[in-house]
């Protein structure tokens, strides 16, 4: 494949965040997403004419057989995952594959392994990094703005309670497929990495609030055995440490409507804040200083777009959130569960 062509993607799990990927990728001129999956033929075909999209499977086998499909957009449950990114590898599919990669770090590895042994291009869609200010404070972090990171406070949640949003459907609360605010919320262990680096041990608070709930796909309601808010104090192997704080319970929302992460970093000479989706405020300097509003830049690089030019040009080292990123969130989730189950600070392996 040459620079040249177009990358043919094909979505698997073309359901309602479907959506937002395919905005993402009409944005590019290089990808052409070709064929949809989903196991609901009239969804499936109602989807196919929103996005004039030709081609339509209800299994995802067939279409990994298809041979003018180059790489695959897995949007599925994340219990199901692994199984589907492996079969896509082992087809010779380049994949992206939505967030949490899977449910345990294992799991992940095991499908780090797959894409590593056939020699795709392999993605986690952390796209937190762009659709929020962090990967606009990330560049002045990396221009010594703060100098050495000391502590980064990074706060997101989300109304999900059923008096103030009864269309939540019951997946978000399962072990099995969502995780609650641990894993659903599983960018905020991204924003960590991204922000200060590895991390070399957590501890952990996880709480239910509402331990019973109805839901719009399940009126009966049901017992909820995952947490609804969360908090975490990370620190970092190369020195500082991170509050992350999730949720589900905030009724707070934003100016537009929304709840966006909230990201505060300071370091040895500066200080830098979120201020909205995208906006940031902060000073740099010797003395004590008011912040001041810092010109954000370009929007940063989404995981499409940097999966979209790793595929194109063969390279993987352009992908900024690969499977191994994918996996060693995952390895930050499974050690916060730990935590709580242990009371205690668990440590990180790297």
């Amino acid at each position: 494949m040459t620079s040249s062509q177009k990358l043919r993607i094909g979505i698997i799990g073309a359901g309602g965040f479907a959506n937002t990927h395919m905005n993402q990728f009409a944005r590019l001129d290089n990808v052409e997403v070709v064929a949809f999956m989903r196991r609901n033929p009239d969804k499936l075909a109602e989807m196919q004419r929103l996005w004039n999209v030709p081609g339509g499977y209800t299994d995802y086998h067939k279409m990994l057989t298809n041979p003018d499909i180059d790489a695959v957009d897995i949007i599925t449950p994340t219990d199901s995952h692994r199984q589907i990114a492996v079969d896509a590898a082992r087809a010779g599919k380049h994949v992206l594959c939505d967030k949490p990669l899977a449910l345990t770090a294992a799991d992940c590895k095991v499908m780090l392994d797959a894409a590593e042994s056939a020699g795709v291009i392999h993605s986690t869609n952390f796209n937190q990094r762009g659709n929020t200010a962090i990967g606009r404070m990330k560049r002045y972090i990396n221009d010594d703005f703060i100098g050495g990171l000391i502590h980064a406070n990074i706060w997101w949640g989300m109304t999900n309670q059923h008096g103030t949003r009864p269309e939540i459907l019951s997946w978000r609360f399962k072990k099995e497929t969502g995780g609650g605010t641990v894993y659903e919320l599983i960018h905020v262990f991204d924003m960590a990495r991204f922000l200060g680096g590895e991390v070399a041990r957590i501890t952990s608070v996880l709480n239910t609030a509402d331990k019973h709930r109805p839901f719009n796909d399940l009126p009966e309601g049901m017992d909820v055995d995952v947490p609804d808010s969360s908090a975490f104090l990370l620190e970092f192997v190369n020195g500082g440490y991170a509050v992350a704080h999730t949720s589900f319970v905030t009724r707070m929302v934003d100016a537009d409507g929304g709840t966006h992460a909230r990201i505060e970093v300071s370091g040895t000479k500066g200080v830098i804040h979120t201020e909205g989706r995208h906006a940031i405020k902060g000073y740099s300097g010797d003395v004590r200083g008011a912040l001041a509003e810092l010109e954000p830049g370009s929007a940063y690089p989404q995981p499409y777009e940097r999966f979209v030019n790793a595929c194109l040009a063969g390279d993987q080292s352009l992908v900024e959130t690969s499977f191994r990123d994918g996996m060693k969130a995952a390895e930050i989730v499974d050690a916060a569960y730990k935590s709580w189950d242990t009371k205690s600070w668990v440590e990180l392996a790297h």
